[in-house]
């Protein structure tokens, strides 16, 4: 069997989202299929973020990538377009495909393979594009990661009846009927696929190396001790993990008791410090972590794991937050922490739920943060019992077992 993972418009690097949720994941999945071939394409915008970041320096990003694959061969194609025709209108979604598509028919009449496993909308209709007018009979596996006809008419402003927006929902009836299989991260996502008629869809959770963070917390919350509150992630106000979200979660959280708030994060701090200006200094501490082993050892310390999210303002809001589940929910259960989720973060809100991790809240009233509620899970002594369980939800080696499944089902 050929496996190609294809991405589509993403600039490659060898860490964040795309070295943990791509390259490490597909890695891993390699290790379990030594019969299989295995390679990697990136369609690579001309005018992409790395020119600005890296500037001269992407090279390197692009020799640290070859290095993470290994033995996988990887291959970039340039699209003829700048990186923001991602989010694509009616207009400009062609420019992403008219020559790279046919470079990538190249690419497929040398390697020939059997399943081309496509990381984004983009992705899975330049495989769908090329198969039909070229006649391959390789099988397609459409990994979304995210609903993109609602993003982009969330980040353009358009309406329900724009034609752009009409356009790109015509694309996504395309993909989830005409690709072997679409997989979703979350339950919430993988039922909305269903409910647009899906011809097949899985659910794969984000993935994670759960083992790096598993561990005890390293004491027990006594009567008059200070609950330890941790958020871990971006938190800024053009995100949408929002910091006065995050203090007025905390001041209803802080009224049971002693409490402390800790917030990780990459985020300007000093803005963040001004949000929280009227809690009290010794209550709140902002740090970063730089390693797996910092991030553990400050996880240890947690007594809860916060996501406070947003309050969406409309339906398409809403949807989008329904889908979402989130790296940090996946980090808080592998370190064995309950969590405190926003309810409009359904695809975490959905697994908290299903397996008692923890209180799920609605931001407009707050109504499920109380004392018994958190004095429930606050000395459990269920730690190990979410490390588990975050193992067998989310770990690079049971998703890669998953994901085996899924390349032998559509080729057999």
């Amino acid at each position: 069997m050929k496996i190609v993972y294809l991405t589509w418009g993403e600039t490659p690097r060898s860490y964040g989202v795309y070295n943990s949720q791509v390259i490490g994941q597909f890695v891993e999945t390699k290790k379990i299929m030594p019969e299989a071939e295995f390679f990697f394409i990136a369609g690579l915008p001309i005018i992409h973020s790395g020119l600005v970041r890296e500037k001269r320096r992407y090279k390197e990003e692009l020799k640290k990538i070859k290095f993470r694959l290994t033995n996988i061969p990887f291959q970039v194609i340039p699209i003829f377009a700048p990186q923001n025709f991602v989010n694509s209108s009616k207009s400009t979604f062609s420019f992403m495909h008219i020559i790279s598509n046919l470079m990538l028919k190249k690419r497929f009449r040398d390697i020939q393979p059997d399943v081309v496993h496509c990381r984004s909308y983009h992705a899975a209709f330049a495989a769908v594009q090329v198969r039909e007018k070229y006649k391959f009979n390789y099988k397609i596996v459409f990994d979304g990661r995210g609903l993109y006809p609602e993003e982009v008419a969330l980040k353009k402003g358009y309406s329900d009846s724009n034609s752009n927006y009409l356009f790109l929902k015509q694309i996504e009836n395309k993909l989830l009927s005409e690709c072997d299989v679409s997989v979703a991260v979350s339950d919430t996502m993988k039922e909305h696929y269903l409910s647009l008629k899906a011809k097949k869809a899985v659910c794969v959770y984000l993935s994670s190396s759960t083992v790096r963070l598993r561990g005890g917390r390293e004491h027990i919350v006594r009567e008059g001790d200070k609950i330890n509150y941790g958020y871990v992630g971006a938190l800024s106000d053009d995100t949408w993990h929002k910091p006065q979200e995050l203090l007025d979660l905390y001041m209803k959280l802080r009224v049971f008791g002693k409490s402390k708030l800790i917030i990780v994060t990459t985020s300007n701090h000093e803005a963040i410090r001004k949000c929280f200006a009227n809690i009290p200094d010794d209550e709140i501490y902002i740090t970063s972590t730089k390693t797996d082993e910092e991030l553990k050892n400050i996880l240890q310390t947690f007594d809860f794991g916060l996501m406070s999210y947003f309050k969406p303002q409309s339906k398409r809001e809403i949807l989008l937050g329904n889908m979402v589940l989130a790296v940090k929910i996946v980090e808080y259960l592998a370190a064995g922490l309950p969590v405190i989720v926003n309810r409009y973060c359904g695809g975490a809100a959905s697994i908290v739920e299903k397996y008692n991790l923890g209180i799920v809240y609605d931001p407009e009233t707050f109504q499920e943060i109380n004392s018994k509620n958190i004095t429930g899970f606050v000395n459990d002594y269920k730690f190990f019992e979410r490390s588990d369980l975050a193992k067998e939800l989310f770990d690079y080696e049971v998703n890669a077992e998953k994901y085996k499944r899924i390349y032998k089902t559509i080729v057999e």
